[in-house]
């Protein structure tokens, strides 16, 4: 059985189209379904059922799968164990992170990574789906809410942080310094949309609070939503600290009583070697943040 060939194996299984999976690995149809033959002859098992142009993985099949991965990840491992024990600090850091505010605050953590370690290459991929991308491999580390403990995670806290109502300077409210919940009702809003982790925090607060608000507009993207509370649109919540970017647009930041409060945590599969890049990443996380 070769690694070549648990890699075939492994592209089929998540395409379950033997075309989609051959153009994806870069090889030819036939080539494809000869090395899943091969395999299937050496186990002495079918690993996949064909049902007209359709496949579905057999018992047999769902087994390997699991030990495919296992033994694709801990090749990986090696790897990077000894990219790190040769000290070239070069590689590649995949990072997921909420597709919000999140992204745009870590522009002072990314250039400060960059200085120490110029050879790496970073990508950081916005998702409202970061456990999958971690799960699946996706990305080496995802930073997000916080979620329920998993025994496939190394979960790691590094902030806390309270929200607030940011106003355009001229507001009515702007002259306050802190609102009760009530104040926000029918208070046109600009906000992410549903779906978003940062909206569907501040929904379920408003839940327990009791209270609904009324969104005029809605985007993804964080400039946007303070660039339409500059513009006097509507006003926006969020977390309070993202005051020290925008404050030079003449908007202010005002308290919420019993403020809904997020938890970030930055977690990687339990399973995954973790580069001295990658740690060191992680760490200037925890040291900017807090």
């Amino acid at each position: 059985m070769e690694i070549r060939q648990l890699h075939y194996f492994l592209m089929l299984s998540n395409e379950l189209h033997f075309t989609e999976a051959a153009y994806k690995l870069g090889i030819s149809q036939p080539t494809l379904s000869q090395q899943i033959k091969v395999l299937e002859d050496e186990l002495g098992v079918p690993l996949f059922d064909r049902l007209g142009k359709k496949i579905v993985k057999t018992e047999a099949g769902q087994l390997l799968e699991q030990y495919a991965l296992q033994v694709v990840q801990q090749l990986e491992n090696a790897k990077k164990s000894i990219e790190d024990l040769s000290n070239l600090k070069t590689g590649h850091l995949r990072v997921a992170v909420l597709p919000s505010d999140l992204d745009y605050r870590m522009t002072s953590v990314l250039i400060d990574f960059h200085k120490e370690f110029p050879n790496i290459k970073v990508q950081v991929i916005p998702s409202i789906d970061i456990l999958n991308k971690v799960l699946e491999n996706e990305v080496d580390i995802g930073v997000g809410l916080a979620i329920q403990p998993d025994s496939r995670l190394n979960q790691i806290p590094f902030h806390s942080e309270t929200y607030s109502l940011y106003v355009h300077k001229e507001h009515e409210l702007a002259k306050k310094n802190i609102i009760i919940p009530e104040e926000l009702e029918n208070l046109p809003l600009v906000m992410y949309p549903k779906g978003f982790s940062g909206r569907d925090l501040i929904d379920t607060w408003c839940e327990k609070q009791d209270i609904s608000i009324d969104t005029l507009m809605e985007t993804g993207s964080v400039t946007s939503l303070f660039q339409l509370v500059k513009a006097g649109i509507g006003s926006t919540i969020q977390p309070s600290q993202l005051i020290e970017s925008f404050q030079s647009l003449g908007i202010r930041a005002i308290s919420i009583k019993h403020s809904p409060t997020r938890n970030l945590e930055m977690f990687y599969r339990n399973d995954k070697y973790l580069t001295e890049s990658a740690k060191a990443f992680m760490k200037r996380m925890e040291t900017f943040f807090n």
